[in-house]
C-alpha cells in the first residue's frame, strides 16, 4: 500500500504494539483513540502531541476536522473493535469507522495484524519473542454494495470478511515453528 490516496484504515486489535506497527508504515496517518488511550500514562502524552482525535468527541463533531486532514493527504486509522482482543479473535465492529468513511468519501482499507497478541498479551506490559505479520487487504470503495448498504450491514460484512482472511492467514503461519 502506498497511501497515495487517503483511506479509512480499519484493523483488528490484539496488542498495545498494534498502534506503533501501523503508524510506522507512513507519516500521514491519524489515529482515532478512545479515552483510555488518551489518558494512558504512556500513550496519552504521545497521542496528544501527535494531535490524534478522541472518539468521545463525537463522530459528527470530528468530521470537519478529519475532512481537512484527508484533504491534506492523511489517512485515518481506527480499530473498529474498540478494544484489544483478549484471545486474538476479531470481535464485533463498531460503526464509527464506516460512518466516517462514508461522510468523508474515502475508501476503507482493511488491515489484518497477526501475531501481536502473543507477542504482547493483553494485560501484560512486556514483549515476548515472536513474529508479527501485517497484511493489507484490497481497498473497499465506500460505494461498494457487496458489503451491504447500511452502516450496520457494512460493519458486519467487513468484519466477517476480515475474520475469514485472518483465519486463512493464521492457517498458513501457525505451524510448529510458530508455536515453538
Amino acid at each position: 500500500e502506498d497511501f497515495m490516496k487517503p483511506a479509512m484504515i480499519i484493523s483488528n486489535h490484539q496488542s498495545h504494539i498494534d498502534i506503533a506497527l501501523i503508524l510506522m508504515l507512513h507519516p500521514r496517518l491519524i489515529e482515532m483513540t478512545n479515552d483510555r488511550v488518551q489518558q494512558n500514562f504512556l500513550y496519552g502524552p504521545l497521542v496528544k502531541m501527535a494531535e490524534f482525535y478522541a472518539v468521545s468527541e463525537g463522530m459528527e463533531s470530528l468530521t470537519p476536522k478529519l475532512r481537512k486532514n484527508v484533504e491534506e493527504g492523511y489517512s485515518i486509522l481506527i480499530f473498529p473493535e474498540g478494544t484489544r482482543s483478549p484471545d486474538t479473535h476479531i470481535q464485533r465492529f463498531h460503526k464509527g469507522a464506516f460512518y466516517l468513511a462514508e461522510e468523508l468519501g474515502i475508501d476503507i482499507l482493511p488491515v489484518i495484524i497477526h501475531g501481536s497478541g502473543p507477542v504482547m498479551t493483553k494485560g501484560e506490559y512486556f514483549l515476548k519473542q515472536g513474529g508479527v505479520t501485517i497484511k493489507f487487504l484490497p481497498r473497499i470503495s465506500i460505494d461498494d454494495k457487496r458489503y451491504g448498504e447500511s452502516l450496520l450491514e457494512k460493519s458486519r460484512a467487513i468484519r466477517h470478511y476480515m475474520a475469514d482472511e485472518y483465519r486463512k492467514l493464521a492457517e498458513t503461519l501457525e505451524n510448529p515453528a510458530y508455536f515453538r
